[in-house]
């Protein structure tokens, strides 16, 4: 008569189940992942925060692969789609990134929504050469520089007044209502403190300012204390012979062929010089 087994054996058998099992179910559910990951749709994701107002460059991005139930609205599949475009406001790191979430170049976009809080928006009136060309562009950084009258030494003075301000329109003009003009003329608006704006206002209407761009890696601040016309001649200044004293010392020098039957006196006083004959 054959023994049954006892509770140890029937434990033991139940295990070794139990592991065969869990082993095959678990290369079944791999097998299905790896089957539906193929399936699955590219997406382009932050690669890092991305601040608001910044213009994205392919190193803030990548793509990841998604399932389609877990794909946000109106994202973008290609990188290029999204690189040289300006976000609205920032995106977090591994974020995909959506169409909502950016400003295209050329797409109408109201000004203040691109203003940081508590920043302001003042506009200057420059030309292709004040304004760096044709090259500068919203997004951009800039250097204001001013040119005006020092009220204390009464020098013209060439200074920069603000540095690594952010540019957030350029105007290049409009046509009038007989279709005259547009294009001559440009204004360029930009980001700044609240208080920033005065200075602004205060140096184009005092003289004239002008712009430079900056890198888009430059953030450094360059200490400027201006320069005048005297700066340009190593110091010495621009000679100024309108205004001649009239104490100016008179030197009387004979002509080297003046003749002994005649003679000759030549004055100089200041920058003229005339003979004459006693």
């Amino acid at each position: 008569m054959a023994r049954k087994p006892g509770a140890s054996g029937i434990i033991v058998l139940a295990l070794f189940f139990g592991v065969i099992t869990a082993l095959l179910l678990g290369s079944y559910l791999r097998k299905q992942a790896e089957k539906e990951k193929q399936n699955w749709q590219p997406v382009v994701v932050a690669a890092q925060d991305i601040g608001s107002r910044v213009k994205i460059t392919r190193e803030m991005i990548r793509v990841e692969h998604y399932p389609k139930e877990l794909i946000a609205e109106g994202v973008f599949v290609r990188p290029e789609d999204v690189e040289n475009r300006m976000t609205k406001d920032g995106i977090k790191s591994k974020e995909q990134i959506r169409s909502s979430a950016l400003i295209g170049e050329g797409q109408s976009a109201n000004l203040s929504i691109k203003i940081h809080e508590g920043m302001r928006a003042v506009s200057i009136a420059v030309d292709e050469i004040k304004a760096g060309g044709t090259a500068c562009q919203p997004g951009d950084r800039v250097d204001i520089i001013a040119s005006y009258l020092e009220p204390r030494t009464r020098r013209e003075l060439t200074k920069m007044i603000l540095q690594n301000v952010l540019v957030l329109w350029v105007d290049r003009g409009r046509a009038d209502a007989n279709g005259q003009g547009g294009g001559a003329s440009t204004s360029m608006t930009l980001e700044v403190k609240p208080e920033q704006t005065e200075l602004v206002k205060a140096a184009e209407r005092s003289g004239t300012l002008s712009v430079t761009l900056r890198p888009p890696s430059s953030n450094e601040i360059v200490p400027s204390t201006g320069v005048t016309a005297g700066d340009l001649t190593g110091g010495q200044g621009f000679s100024d012979q309108t205004n001649v004293s009239d104490r100016t010392p008179i030197f009387i020098v004979p002509p080297a062929n003046a003749s002994r039957q005649k003679q000759e006196l030549t004055i100089i006083r200041g920058s003229e010089e005339r003979t004459v004959t006693p």
